[in-house]
C-alpha cells in the first residue's frame, strides 16, 4: 500500500488557493472537482507519493499523511513523477515536517 503525503500551511489550509482546510477532519473533498483523470490542479486536490517531493509547498509548513478517497490518478507523470491527484482525501495523521527535506531535514529546520 502506498503512503501519500500533503504539506499544508500552518494554519492547515493548501498552498494553492488557502482555502481548502485540511485539518477540518472527516472526508475532506475538492470544492469543485474536475474530470477524473485530468491534468488541470484547479480540479484536484494534489497529494504526494514521496514525502520529499509535495509540489508547491513553502516552508513553514506542516506535513501531513493522507489516505485518498477514491481514485487516484498522475496528472503529469513526466515532469510531476511524484504528484498524484484524488478528488478526496481523509487525514490519517501530522508527521514531523522536517521530514519534508529529506534525512538533514532536522538540520535545516
Amino acid at each position: 500500500m502506498t503512503t501519500y503525503y500533503k504539506a499544508v500551511r500552518p494554519d492547515g489550509t493548501d498552498f494553492r488557493t488557502g482555502k481548502v482546510d485540511y485539518l477540518a477532519g472527516g472526508v475532506i473533498s475538492h470544492p469543485n472537482p474536475g474530470k477524473e483523470g485530468g491534468s488541470d490542479a484547479a480540479g484536484y486536490l494534489s497529494v504526494s507519493a514521496s514525502v520529499t517531493d509535495c509540489t508547491g509547498f513553502s516552508w513553514p509548513a506542516r506535513l501531513l499523511e493522507v489516505d485518498p478517497v477514491g481514485v487516484v490518478w498522475e496528472p503529469d507523470a513526466v515532469r510531476l513523477p511524484s504528484k498524484r491527484a484524488v478528488k478526496a482525501l481523509r487525514v490519517v495523521r501530522e508527521l514531523d515536517a522536517s521530514l519534508l527535506f529529506g534525512p538533514q531535514g532536522k538540520e535545516i529546520v
